[in-house]
Order: structure tokens, then sequence, then C-alpha cells
């Protein structure tokens, strides 16, 4: 699941939720008030529109986003039973079918929508609609013969003879879509590997203490141009290794950012043998200032301290 956000008002609503399913790929693209945003409401949205027609998912996966990440969010999907799981920062393969499922919802809107911009909420539910009833390039079926086998009448005049296949030869029937659509998934998987594999090495073993150089390629500095930026940041100390692609570094306290990364924007750091290696602690005093990625709007002061 992922948000889609800073859209034009559109019958009150601003926003969408996409969800989709990594098996058959069916996706439900759900709509957000401006002031119905709360992990409590999400909660509500989700019972009413995912889980009473598909039931509960053993696992989510979602990006860093502050409702997806609060204590609210946490405890409800620990009392459902399903298992979190979230992208390390700026790798977006971790949830990539939402990100990619977003540019196929925005192209559709950008399409089709008015000048004025404020009629997609009406068009969404065809955009739905339409995903879900075209072929998938996973499994080579739509979403919605995916999950029921048949595709939904569009246009034209409905069948004269109502098709009513005999229990045992639904269930094979069933079945079959299934292997089919695993094999189709399995097929794309492949495919996959077989394009990227042969580009990819294995990343080096780190372990906690080792010093890394961090991708500059995601983190913008208070410098006037990119492009005469430093490469690369650090090196930082590894305080933890999350997973054998991902690991925890120690960034300084004013970099407000996740400090999660995966392995492809490290790098070990390499230094002379007639030089010592950095303080730790200095390289943290004296790094850049960034841009910060997130920004809050203050709902009051609470109180104030004169100074000086």
């Amino acid at each position: 699941m992922d948000f889609i956000t800073e859209l034009p008002i559109s019958e009150e609503y601003d926003q969408l939720w996409v969800i989709i399913d990594r098996f058959t790929k069916m996706a439900h693209f759900l709509l957000l008030k401006r002031n119905k945003k709360t992990v409590a409401d999400l909660a509500v949205i989700f019972a009413k529109e995912v889980w009473k027609y598909h039931g509960l998912p053993a696992d989510i996966v979602s990006d860093r986003d502050s409702r997806f990440t609060s204590g609210v969010w946490k405890e409800f999907l620990q009392l459902l039973g399903i298992r979190p799981g979230k992208s390390t920062a700026f790798h977006p393969q971790t949830d990539g079918q939402t990100e990619r499922l977003n540019q196929t919802i925005e192209a559709y809107l950008q399409a089709f929508t008015s000048k004025e911009q404020d009629d997609w909420a009406r068009l969404l539910p065809m955009a739905e609609f339409a995903y879900n009833n075209s072929t998938t390039m996973g499994n080579g079926m739509s979403p919605f013969y995916a999950n029921y086998s048949f595709h939904p009448v569009t246009t034209g005049p409905r069948p004269t003879e109502p098709f009513n296949p005999a229990s045992t030869v639904y269930a094979h029937w069933m079945k079959a879509i299934d292997d089919t659509s695993r094999e189709g998934l399995e097929d794309a998987q492949e495919r996959m590997r077989r394009y990227t594999d042969p580009g990819r090495k294995p990343p080096p073993a780190y372990q906690v203490g080792d010093l890394v150089m961090l991708s500059g390629r995601n983190i913008k500095t208070r410098r006037l141009s990119k492009k005469l930026d430093h490469k690369n940041h650090g090196p930082f100390q590894i305080k933890k290794i999350v997973s054998p692609l991902a690991a925890r570094l120690t960034l300084p306290r004013k970099w407000k950012i996740h400090n999660v990364f995966h392995v492809s924007l490290l790098e070990p750091y390499r230094t002379s043998e007639h030089r010592a290696p950095p303080d730790p602690s200095k390289v943290l005093r004296e790094a850049d200032d960034i841009e910060q990625p997130e920004e809050y709007d203050v709902d009051e002061v609470m109180s104030s301290v004169e100074r000086g």
C-alpha cells in the first residue's frame, strides 16, 4: 500500500490510498478526504473497502509514511495478526508494485480529467475497473480473471444463457487459474532475474562498527549545485545489520532522515595504509546540513522562553 498525495481538490478528496495484491495484482484505489486521514480513519476504510472483500492479508508492505509507522497502526496490525513490512530508505523497489501502479493511475487521470482537474474523483471507479480488467505482464491474465475466473460484463448485451458450472468443475477451474497465475508470476520473476542478475555483484559482508560511505544520490545538501556536491557522505559507522541487504547507520543528529539504508547505497570506506581512519564523532559534527524531506505545520505555540 502507498499514498498519492497533493492532488487537486475533487469532491472534498485530495489524496489516494493505493492497495495492490502481490499475487493476483488486483488493486483498490481508495479516496481520502482532506480531514479524514488519521490512522483511525485508515483502519475504518481498510475494514470497509479491503477486509470485507478479501479477508485479512498475511503481511502488508508499505513505505515509511508517518501513519504507517505510528504506534496506533502497528497495534491495529498486531491485533489482526498482520505482519508489517517497511521499505528501506530511498529504495522504492521494496514496494515497487504500488510505485509503478501510481504512475499508471496518474497517467489515466491526466488523459481524462478536465482542464480544471476537479473531476478525477468521479473518474477513479472506472480507472480501478479498467486496471483490474486489463491483462498484466506478471501472469498473463487480468486481476478480475485471476480472482473470479471470468471477466465482468462491460458493454453490449448480456449473455442469454447463464454459465453455471458444477461445483467440481468450478473447483478444478479455480485450481487451474491459481496454478497458471503462479507459473506466470514465477516466469516474470525469472525474466527479471535474467536481465538484472548479470549486472549485480554480491554485497560486501558488512559488520557492526564498519565505516561506510553513504551515497548522496537522494540527499540534498545546502550547497548551491548538486552536480558539484559530494557524491558520497561520511564515513559513517554501521550501528546494526538489519538484514543481509540493509544496515542501520549512525547519522548526524541534525539529519532527520531514516537511518536504515539498502546496501546498494553503501560502499566500504577505503583509506591508504599511511593514513589513519577519521574520527567518527568528528565526521558527525562536521557533516553538511541537508534539506529536510519532511515539513510540518505548527498548530499551536504552547510556550516560549526569552533568551539573550
